[in-house]
């Protein structure tokens, strides 16, 4: 059984590493134009600007959620489950 389970979960914890990347895509694109500047700009790509005649920005739950697929990743990856 063990040799099913591990690439089982070398093939997830992979799957869940790229959606941290599609997650976070939008961010990575605005703090990647922005990355010469100072760090007004990479929290303006976070947060938003709040003027609605300069839209940029506001991909703070793109960022969170790529965060929270690298943390199940590196949970699957560092903890011993049986089930799978």
């Amino acid at each position: 059984m063990t040799f099913v389970v591990r690439p089982l979960r070398i093939a997830l914890v992979l799957l869940l590493l790229g959606g941290a990347y599609w997650a976070a895509q939008p961010w990575l694109d605005c703090a990647g134009k922005l990355l010469p500047t100072p760090n007004d700009w990479l929290r303006l790509c976070t947060i938003g600007s709040g003027n609605p005649n300069f839209q940029v920005g506001g991909f703070y739950i793109n960022l969170l959620l790529g965060v929270l697929y690298v943390a199940s990743a590196l949970w699957l990856a560092f903890t011993r489950r049986t089930s799978i």
